[in-house]
């Protein structure tokens, strides 16, 4: 967010920058609505149902795989966890359900020691008679309506609860007209939220291997540790990896480790910049050979999934010498 920039403003370009490729930037008014209210993880889900997934904007038949698919693609390195057809736990109770509407996925989302909630619903009736239900169920006390926008393709009914003022939120109804479904989207925000969620303990994955021409004998799996994330990307004359492992060891041990090993090989080696790194406690190290033909940074910071481990994140690229 630049000096200049409310946090509107900025919320909405998050939104639009979001939007995953192939979907149009043309975003409908109501996104403005939208992002003064909704966290902006929750923002992008919903722009892509407003503009791409939920209307005419899309091309292309939305599915139940589809929003699974961009909800996983959105929950990407934020503090959110996603429940397939079930809801979070901490989501708020006597929520007005849509009858008969079915349960596709959700979010969860701490902020600090607020609880944010997201839950799509799929139902084959007219998104008319969809909004009729919300005009009722949301206008009837414990509930109140507090903006409501009816647009080409959706309807988003904004309210809060009158006897508890901590919970506020949305619901967005949006008409396809390629697979006769309207889609209904919950964004519920709860102050003080987060105190009440006990989390599902997390446990390690396993199986994960190192991408194929990794140069593990440089860069090892920290020992111990388990791999989270692997990914790699050809260029020409050049292959970038990328690999996440998580660790119970303290940060500063594992830098270490790494600060050791790298300098024993002769690389250069020199403390990273993570003032930008939306990481906690995010430390890096920086490497290169002589010839210039491997280089790469080495991040340490806290594992959002369970800050009990250390999450340890790889980026190196590698280039065939000069000839």
């Amino acid at each position: 967010m630049s000096d200049d920039e409310t946090p509107n403003e900025a919320a909405a370009d998050a939104a639009a920058t979001a939007a995953p490729a192939g979907v149009s930037r043309g975003v409908p008014v109501a996104v403005a609505v939208l992002a003064a209210i909704v966290p902006a993880v929750i923002v992008g889900v919903l722009v892509w149902l407003l503009v791409g997934g939920g209307g005419s904007g899309g091309g292309a038949t939305r599915t139940n795989a589809d929003v699974s698919s961009i909800i996983a693609a959105f929950s990407q390195g934020s503090n959110v966890t996603r429940y397939e057809g079930q809801l979070p736990p901490g989501y708020p109770k006597g929520m007005p359900t849509y009858p008969g509407a079915q349960l596709v996925s959700s979010l969860l989302q701490i902020n600090g020691s607020d609880a944010a909630f997201l839950a799509v619903y799929d139902t084959p009736d007219k998104r008319a008679t969809v909004a009729s239900y919300f005009d009722k169920q949301l206008a009837a006390d414990p509930w109140q309506i507090d903006l409501t926008h009816d647009g080409l393709d959706s309807t988003v009914h904004q309210f809060t609860k009158i006897d508890d003022a901590n919970i506020a939120g949305l619901v967005l109804a949006g008409e396809s007209k390629h697979d006769s479904l309207t889609t209904i989207v919950y964004s519920v925000q709860v102050t003080g939220g987060a105190a009440a969620i006990t989390k599902p303990e997390f446990v390690a994955p396993s199986g994960k291997t190192l991408p194929d021409g990794y140069p593990g004998d440089t860069l090892p799996q920290y020992a111990g540790s388990a791999i989270i994330e692997t990914g790699f990307q050809k260029q020409s004359g050049a292959t970038t990896y990328q690999v996440s492992f998580i660790t119970k060891d303290d940060a500063a041990t594992v830098a270490s480790f790494y600060k050791d090993l790298l300098t024993k090989a002769s690389l250069t080696v020199a403390d990273g910049d993570t003032s930008q790194s939306a990481l906690k406690n995010a430390q890096a190290l920086t490497f290169t050979d002589a010839a210039k033909t491997l280089g790469g940074e080495v991040t340490t910071s806290v594992f959002a999934g369970d800050e009990t481990y250390t999450r340890i994140d790889v980026q190196v690229q590698t280039k065939k010498a000069a000839q």
